[in-house]
C-alpha cells in the first residue's frame, strides 16, 4: 500500500470539450493532452503534490468531473506514457479507507473485455480539509460514456436502434456474469458508469467497494441523478445482485426512451417509477410502439419494484432474449466461460493419481476453470493433508497461492470451498508468520466465500474453521476483522442458530479474535454477546458450545459495555445449567466459572440470580449446589479449584450472599483447598481473600470497594 500526501487537485470546471477530447486513441505517446495543451502548463507540479511518490507515477493532464461522491481526473503514467482516469473518493476515516484499499485491490484481479481494468490505489491525506481519500486508477476511455451517447439521442428525439440496445444489454451482461463469478457486484450501475471505447463496444466501470458505498458522509452528498438509478431496497438493505439488475432495467429504460424524455424529464420519470411502479406500464406501452415485445417485457423484468421478484443474474442468462443478445456479443478476451469452451477436449480429465500431493497440484492447475474438477483435486488435497501429518512439506508457498486462486475462481462451488478451507486450516497450524497463508490474498477470501454460501452451514462451517485458525496471527486476524469477519461469523450463527457445530466454532473463533482490545470494540458494536448467550441458551446440552461459549464470553466481557443481553437471556442461568449437565467436563466448569466471577463482580443481579432458580417453581439447579457438585469431582484439577474459588471470592463480596455460603459450610472446602495447593499461589491468594470475607462481619459491596 502506498501512502501519500497530496496538496488538492485544482478545483477546474471542465469545459463539455474535456468530456470528449480530440485527437488519436493512443492513450499515450505525445507531449501534449487532447486539449492541444502541453502538459508543463496544465499545473505546476509543486501545486499539485506536495509529495514526490504519486508525482513521479502520475501527471495530473485535465479534470473531467468534479462532483459526488468523486472527482475524475485524467492522467498520463510517466513510465508507460499512457493516460488513465483518477478518480478521488472521500472516505469517512482513516480506517475506513484502509479497509477500503483492501477491498479495491481485489478488483486489480479484474481481467475481462467487459469490465473496467484496475491499475493501481493509494490512500491520500488532505491537510486543507484534514480528509482521507482513496484514489482509484483505472483505465481512461476518451470516447466517453454511455451517458453521453444516450444524451446525443435525446437532443435530435431519435430512436436508438434495437440492435444497437441489445449489444449494450449483451456485453454489460456478460461483465456482470464474470463478476458473479468473482463473487462481486456492482453498487452503482449507470449510463456514465457505462464506458464506450472507439469500437462501440461497451464497458462497466467504477465499481462501488461496500466501505465506500456505505459511507454515509458519502451517500449524503449523493445527487438525485446519482442515486435515481439506485434500487428501491437500497435505503432499507445493502446491494446485492438483483440491485444491479434494477439499476440495469434503468439504464436500459433510459435507452428506448431516449426519442421521448429529455435527460432531466427522464430522471424525474425514473424517480416517479420508484414512488409508484404502475407508471412503468403506461410508460413501456407507449415504448412498446417502437421496439419488440421481448425487449420491453425485459425492460419491465429488470424495473420490478420488489426486490424478490427480481431474477438472479443466473436466472436471467436463461431468457432467450438475454442468450440472444449474449450470442452478438464480439469477445476480444478470453473470460472462463469461454476458456472452458476452448480447453474441454484437453483441460477436463479425471485424477488417477489420488495420493501424491504433487499430482493433485498439478490437476488443479490444470483443470483451474472447471469446477467439477477442481472440487474432485481439492477433496483428494483433503484427504492426503489428513491421513499424512507431513503433506503441509510437499505444499509450498506457490502451491498455497494456486490453491486459494482455484477456491477464488470457483467461489460458487460448495465442494470446492469446503475442502479449500480444510486444506488451508491444516496447512495454517504448521505455518510461519511470514507465510502467505496470513497475506490478504488468502484472507479476502474467506469473507468472500461466507457471503456467497450464507445459507449453508458446511461452508460457512469450513470458513469458521479457518479464521479460527488464521485468528492465531495478530495481523490476520486485524485483517479478518477489518474484512467483515465478526459480521460474518455473527451471520453465520443467526442463520444457522440450531446447528450445534457451527455455533461452537463460530465461538471459538470469537474468542480468539476478542482477545485483542481493537477487534473487541468491533465484537461489541456487532453485539456478539447475545448471538454467544443465544447459542449457549440453545445448545447448552451440548459440551462442545458450552465450552466454547463461555470461552467466547471470557474475552467478550472484559469490555463493560457488553453485559447488556446477560440478564435479559439468564445468561447466568444457562451457564449454572450448562455445569449441572456437563459436570465431569473440566473445560466446561472452568470456563463458565470464570465467567460467572466475571459477571457476578460486576453486576449484582447476576450475583442474586446464582443463588436461585429463574422462578420459583423452577426444578432448576441453584448454583452453589452446582459449584458443589463440580467441585467434588474435580478437587485435584488446579485449574477447576482457581475457577471455582475465584467465583466464591466474588460471591462473598455481597453480605446477604455470605449468610448463604456460610449456611452451606462452603468455608469447609475452601480449607481443603487451602491444604490441597498450599505452594499454588493463583489458588491461595483468592482462597485466603474469600475465608476472609466469610469470616469477617459482613459489609455492603460500596464499602469494600
Amino acid at each position: 500500500m502506498q501512502e501519500i500526501r497530496v496538496s488538492p487537485i485544482p478545483t477546474k470546471t471542465p469545459s463539455p470539450s474535456y468530456l470528449k477530447p480530440t485527437g488519436d486513441d493512443s492513450n499515450g505517446g505525445s507531449d501534449e493532452d487532447d486539449n492541444g495543451i502541453k502538459e508543463e502548463d496544465v499545473i505546476p507540479a509543486e501545486s499539485e503534490f506536495r509529495a514526490a511518490s504519486i508525482y513521479e507515477i502520475y501527471k495530473v493532464l485535465q479534470c473531467i468531473s468534479l462532483s459526488s461522491p468523486g472527482s475524475v481526473f485524467v492522467v498520463r503514467n510517466r513510465q508507460d506514457r499512457k493516460k488513465y482516469a483518477l478518480k478521488k473518493v472521500e472516505c469517512q476515516d482513516e480506517s475506513a479507507a484502509v479497509i477500503a484499499f483492501f477491498e479495491e485491490m481485489e478488483l486489480k484481479k479484474l481481467d475481462h473485455p467487459y469490465v473496467i481494468r484496475y491499475k493501481d490505489f493509494f490512500i491520500t491525506y488532505e491537510q486543507s480539509d484534514s480528509s482521507v481519500y482513496i484514489n482509484i486508477i483505472t483505465d481512461y476511455f476518451p470516447d466517453g460514456d454511455l451517458k453521453q451517447w444516450i444524451n446525443e439521442f435525446q437532443e435530435t428525439k431519435q430512436v436508438i436502434p434495437e440492435k444497437a440496445i441489445k449489444k449494450v444489454l449483451g456485453e454489460t451482461i456478460e461483465g456482470l456474469v464474470y463478476l458473479k463469478e468473482k463473487g462481486l457486484i456492482h453498487r452503482n450501475i449507470k449510463p456514465s458508469n457505462i464506458f464506450r471505447k472507439k469500437s462501440g463496444t461497451v464497458v462497466l466501470g467504477d465499481l462501488g467497494v461496500s466501505t465506500i458505498m456505505s459511507d454515509k458522509r458519502t451517500n449524503t452528498r449523493q445527487t438525485f441523478k446519482g442515486s435515481v438509478f439506485m434500487a428501491p431496497e437500497i435505503s432499507m438493505q445493502s446491494h446485492d445482485e438483483k440491485s444491479d439488475l434494477y439499476s440495469l432495467g434503468g439504464v436500459m429504460l433510459n435507452m428506448v426512451t431516449a426519442h421521448i424524455y429529455g435527460e432531466e424529464e427522464f430522471y424525474k420519470k425514473l424517480g416517479d417509477i420508484k414512488e409508484s411502479p404502475e407508471t412503468l406500464n403506461e410508460l413501456l406501452e407507449e415504448v412498446s410502439h417502437t421496439y419488440s415485445k421481448s425487449l420491453v417485457n425485459i425492460v419491465q423484468i429488470l424495473l420490478r419494484h420488489k426486490h424478490n421478484t427480481r431474477p438472479t443474474i443466473l436466472e436471467l442468462i436463461k431468457s432467450g432474449f438475454i442468450q440472444e443478445c449474449m450470442a452478438s456479443v464480439d469477445s476480444t478476451q478470453l473470460d472462463k466461460r469461454s476458456r472452458q469452451k476452448q480447453t474441454k477436449a484437453t483441460k477436463i480429465y479425471s485424477l488417477t493419481e489420488t495420493t501424491d500431493a504433487l499430482k493433485v497440484l498439478e490437476y488443479i492447475a490444470d483443470t483451474i476453470d472447471h469446477e467439477s474438477c477442481v472440487a474432485e483435486g481439492l477433496s483428494a488435497l483433503a484427504d492426503i493433508v489428513r491421513d499424512n501429518e507431513n503433506a503441509y512439506k510437499l505444499i509450498d508457498q506457490k502451491a498455497r497461492n494456486l490453491i486459494s486462486l482455484a477456491m477464488w475462481d470457483n467461489i460458487f462451488n460448495k465442494d470446492v470451498q469446503i475442502s479449500g478451507c480444510y486444506v488451508l486450516s491444516n496447512l495454517v497450524t504448521f505455518a510461519k508468520p511470514d507465510d502467505i497463508l496470513f497475506s490478504p490474498n488468502v484472507v479476502t477470501i474467506i469473507h468472500k466465500i461466507m457471503t456467497a454460501h450464507e445459507y449453508e452451514p458446511e461452508v460457512q462451517l469450513a470458513a469458521a474453521n479457518l479464521i479460527l485458525a488464521l485468528s492465531a496471527d495478530e495481523k490476520a486476524g486485524h485483517l479478518i476483522v477489518q474484512l467483515g469477519g465478526i459480521h460474518d461469523i455473527l451471520t453465520a450463527m443467526r442463520h444457522s442458530r440450531y446447528h450445534a457445530s457451527l455455533n461452537a466454532i463460530c465461538c471459538m473463533a470469537l474468542w480468539s479474535l476478542a482477545a485483542d482490545s481493537e477487534n473487541l470494540k468491533v465484537a461489541c458494536k456487532e453485539n456478539a454477546v447475545r448471538d454467544v448467550c443465544m447459542a449457549l441458551n440453545t445448545h447448552k446440552v451440548s459440551p462442545n458450545v458450552s465450552e466454547s461459549a463461555a470461552a467466547a464470553l471470557i474475552s467478550l466481557l472484559l469490555d463493560d459495555s457488553c453485559y447488556d443481553p446477560f440478564n435479559e437471556l439468564d445468561c447466568v442461568g444457562n451457564l449454572i445449567y450448562a455445569i449441572h449437565l456437563h459436570t465431569k467436563n473440566a473445560k466446561v466448569v472452568k470456563n463458565c466459572c470464570k465467567v460467572l466471577a466475571t459477571v457476578v463482580q460486576a453486576n449484582e443481579e447476576c450475583a442474586y440470580r446464582f443463588l436461585t432458580s429463574a422462578q420459583p417453581e423452577d426444578e432448576d439447579p441453584t448454583g452453589i449446589a452446582t459449584i458443589f457438585a463440580a467441585y467434588e469431582l474435580h478437587k485435584d484439577n488446579a485449574m477447576v479449584v482457581e475457577g471455582i474459588v475465584r467465583l466464591l471470592v466474588e460471591l462473598a463480596s455481597y453480605d446477604e450472599i455470605c449468610l448463604d455460603l456460610n449456611a452451606a459450610k462452603v468455608s469447609h472446602q475452601l480449607y481443603e483447598v487451602k491444604r490441597k495447593f498450599i505452594k499454588n499461589k493463583d489458588i491461595m491468594g483468592p482462597c485466603e481473600e474469600a475465608l476472609a470475607k466469610l469470616g469477617a462481619a459482613p459489609k455492603t459491596k460500596d464499602q469494600k470497594s
